[in-house]
């Protein structure tokens, strides 16, 4: 191990979230430091009261040594918000408006590092929390300048600052405050991505459901379940006299021995190249679909005669092309619905009519009575 590594155990522990808090505490921190850096050289310049820093010192390095025990100890997890975000904000709050109080000539600058607190916010905290952080900030930098109003004598006493150091000030509390901003702004960056690539698998995920829900999986085709969906739609069509349809049950000829002879893969490569064939001789309005082991049910939106004409090409394309070694072969059975059958019935029909296919020596059609 390195010794990077043993520093950041050391400090931050070995549970990943434990350090992800401590990583934001680091970050507050440095906004401190930074801000201390500042008003410490501002007692040389005579726009900082020494008496006054060593007091906002002395609650800035509390507030960090007891945020960083809790944190690195675990005692926080406790909490729902384990990172105490409400904590630590309305501490930095108060340091940020007491700091205004203090700082004289220099108070405006004080009051960057605000920025900083309400981006920790945007993290975790609910709207309920955001308003508390809120109220509490504007409420204490209202107290504090009042008490410069009504007792002056409460604010040590600060010399004049030139413009020109007051605008230097500014820009360093800038370079303080800005890089945080940069690094939670990143880290928000990652988070939109995340959401977004989370948002995209969903998308994919709910879509395969969706497809999975209506298609059978080893043939890429419609499922029993879309197909009894499917029939039912077309019965209600043509009760209504709107549009009639036949039903066809095809049942792949031998198709054991296929299995017997060449192994299960090899029948799963027929069943795959049996429904690819026979959908692409069909139209756009029929619709092929798997019913169970070797049976297929075709729905075409048509009569008899068109029906037969369905078949028959189908049969001269699965003929030759299903599998290289033997031809393929199928019988069906085909029923016109009549407007006041039930799609069971229907079934039923076609499916006696498969059967006298079968029973004629199969590699044909019946069409049911």
């Amino acid at each position: 191990m390195s010794a990077h590594s043993r520093v950041l155990d050391v400090l931050g522990g070995r549970d990943p979230r434990r350090r992800l808090r401590l990583v934001q505490w680091l970050i507050a921190s440095a906004v401190y430091v930074g801000a201390a850096t500042l008003l410490i050289t501002g007692v040389g310049q005579g726009w900082m009261n020494t008496s006054a820093l060593m007091l906002w010192l002395g609650f800035v390095l509390a507030v960090l040594v007891v945020g960083y025990a809790a944190l690195r100890s675990g005692w926080t997890e406790r909490f729902r918000d384990p990172s105490v975000t409400v904590w630590q904000l309305s501490m930095g709050v108060i340091a940020v408006n007491w700091g205004y109080l203090i700082c004289g000539p220099m108070r405006t600058s004080a009051l960057f590092p605000i920025m900083v607190i309400f981006a920790f916010g945007a993290f975790t905290l609910r709207w309920r929390e955001i308003a508390w952080v809120t109220v509490l900030a504007v409420s204490s930098l209202v107290a504090a300048v009042a008490a410069r109003a009504l007792y002056p004598q409460w604010v040590p006493a600060q010399g004049e600052v030139a413009p020109l150091r007051v605008d230097i000030n500014n820009v360093l509390m800038l370079i303080v405050v800005l890089p945080a901003l940069a690094v939670i702004a990143a880290r928000l960056s990652n988070l939109r991505q995340k959401l977004r690539d989370q948002r995209e698998a969903l998308s994919r995920a709910l879509a395969e459901v969706e497809r999975l829900a209506v298609s059978d999986e080893l043939t890429g085709i419609a499922n029993r379940r879309s197909m009894r969906s499917l029939l039912e739609h077309h019965v209600a069509l043509s009760a209504r006299h709107v549009m009639p349809f036949c039903v066809a049950i095809l049942d792949i000829d031998h198709f054991k021995t296929v299995n017997d002879e060449l192994g299960h893969a090899a029948g799963d490569e027929v069943l795959k190249a049996f429904a690819r064939r026979a959908s692409e001789t069909l139209r756009s309005s029929d619709v092929l679909g798997r019913w169970g082991g070797e049976e297929f049910v075709l729905v075409m939106p048509c009569d008899l005669e068109a029906a037969r004409r369905v078949l028959e090409r189908t049969h001269r394309a699965v003929f030759s092309s299903c599998y290289p070694s033997r031809p393929i072969t199928f019988s069906a059975g085909v029923a016109q619905h009549h407007p006041e059958e039930s799609a069971d019935h229907l079934l039923s029909r076609a499916d006696l009519a498969l059967y006298r296919a079968k029973r004629s020596g199969r590699n044909r059609y019946v069409e049911a009575g």
